[in-house]
């Protein structure tokens, strides 16, 4: 009977493209160990999951025809609870289990909303799934909580939700007419995009624990969803890229009105040119401000994605260990003599300078174990640093930029990288965690200060030269000049003290 409905009524609706987009960080956060109970006895017909996934497709259709509601029959209602005049809180799409649906197991739930996922937003299967997924728990966890949800939703959301409904039950059979789950959506998203969302929020550091805390420690769903973010990262990086573009033009215009006002012959023409460039110069302090809120959206971002790769490799190698009966005791004993590293080296480029790729060797048998995916090491040095390896590297070409590298030492995965670009043949020193090389600064290299965090402390106010060896002595780093004096700059800001000619 399914099969029959759903083909027909797909055949009569387009697949639609929603106005918003799921808010992947309301859901990621919520993934907390659940045990949902389901249905296990016997079936008197069964549906395929292909059927079951086209329901949501088709409540997706009926939204799109609708504006408001989407339906399908009178078993699953979709509804659209959004208000732009309020802000701060997040717009929903509400799946709501009817009374007459006979859903009993939590995996055609997840069918249903991931096809919705599909039809209303483009997401591609792989990412429905997950977000799916995400969603469900998410529900499960919050279920009945109005406290919470009341403090991230609009009030036209939570005029859809009483305490009895709101989210989904751990139980199937108290799902029907008793479900209200919500998909949290962004005003500023759109079709097909991965962009305008708030995952930081919910990102903390407790959810986390709580996904470790499973069997598996949710490595697969965490690493799919590290992913989905840095897709989003270039999204955003678009976004800042075009918003640069429109800032130019702004500029442009500005400078183009500011010529008319200063040609303006009568006073008449000259207030009319003044109050056209008023207008323009607030333009401007908007487009700058767009600007830099991008900005800071894809630094944050990045921060964020960085942290939950450093953590799923390390649960990663955890497992690991523990898999090999050495067990997280053997882990916290790990030591970096423990194992041979040896940095492999290309030809010399045509510039003179030296790059290799970083292995650990197996010394019995000898042989490559593993070697790091940062294809570009500078140079002949890996420096040991804290629990890490420390390189200069660059990780998309060789002719890309190089950063400041901290390695995770049993994967050789990058754990920590510097924001700034430095020269990739930087002489690197190290005094206690503190961090010297050499800085990219447009055509100009300055001496940058790291801390180990890889965190830029400080910069040369003076410019230096690239290929310079660097010396330490008291509070004093000493370094050659852009012209090849020797000058003395203090130890912790960088300013210069003396020079030696």
């Amino acid at each position: 009977m399914i099969a029959i409905l759903v083909l027909g009524a797909l055949l009569a609706l387009g697949l639609p493209a929603g106005a918003q987009e799921v808010a992947e960080e309301e859901l990621r956060s919520a993934d907390r160990e659940i045990e949902f109970e389901n249905y296990s006895g016997p079936y008197a017909r069964i549906d395929t999951a292909e059927e079951i996934k086209a329901i949501g497709y088709l409540l997706a259709g009926s939204l799109k025809q609708d504006g408001r509601t989407g339906r399908f029959l009178t078993k699953y209602t979709i509804l659209r609870a959004q208000d732009p005049a309020e802000s701060g809180r997040f717009d929903a799409d509400i799946l709501s289990i009817e009374p007459e649906a006979r859903v009993d197991h939590i995996d055609n739930v997840r069918r249903i909303l991931a096809g919705y996922l599909e039809g209303a937003f483009a997401y591609s299967a792989a990412d429905a799934r997950l977000l799916a997924r995400f969603a469900t728990v998410y529900n499960a966890v919050y279920r009945g909580n109005l406290g919470y949800f009341g403090a991230k939703y609009k009030a036209v959301v939570m005029s859809h939700l009483s305490a009895g409904n709101a989210g989904i039950s751990t139980r199937y059979y108290e799902w029907p007419g008793a479900t209200r789950l919500l998909v949290p959506l962004t005003s500023e998203a759109g079709e097909g995009r991965l962009s305008s969302l708030s995952t930081t929020e919910l990102t903390e550091e407790e959810v986390i624990e709580e996904m470790r805390r499973e069997p598996d420690k949710g490595l697969e769903e965490r690493k799919d969803m590290v992913e989905l973010k840095e897709r989003e990262i270039e999204e955003k990086q678009a976004g800042v890229e075009e918003a640069q573009k429109q800032l130019a033009e702004e500029k442009a215009e500005l400078e183009r009105k500011q010529a008319e006002a200063a040609a303006a012959e009568t006073p008449e023409e000259k207030a009319r040119a003044q109050e056209e460039v008023a207008r323009q110069e607030e333009e401007v302090k908007r487009a700058e401000a767009e600007v830099a809120a991008r900005q800071a959206e894809v630094a944050a971002k990045e921060a964020e994605v960085a942290k939950e790769r450093e953590g799923v490799i390390a649960d990663e190698k955890a497992r690991e260990l523990s898999a090999a009966g050495t067990g997280a005791a053997a882990a916290g004993a790990f030591a970096l003599a423990d194992q041979l590293y040896f940095l492999k080296v290309r030809a010399r480029e045509r510039s003179g300078s030296i790059s290799g790729t970083l292995s650990i060797l197996d010394p019995g048998p000898p042989e490559v174990k593993l070697t790091s995916p940062v294809d570009f090491i500078r140079g002949r040095a890996y420096y040991f640093f804290k629990d890490a390896l420390l390189v200069v590297g660059q990780e998309s070409a060789a002719g890309g930029p190089a950063h400041l590298l901290l390695l995770n030492p049993l994967t050789l995965e990058p754990a920590k990288r510097s924001a700034e670009e430095v020269y990739q043949d930087s002489f690197v020193l190290i005094q206690g965690g503190a961090i010297y090389a050499v800085l990219k600064s447009g055509n100009d290299f300055r001496l940058g200060r790291f801390d180990e965090n890889l965190k830029l402390a400080a910069r040369s106010p003076v410019t230096v030269d690239r290929d310079s060896s660097l010396a330490l002595f008291a509070d004093r780093v000493y370094v050659s000049s852009a012209g090849r004096d020797v000058l003395a700059l203090d130890a912790q800001d960088l300013s210069q003290r003396a020079q030696v000619r």
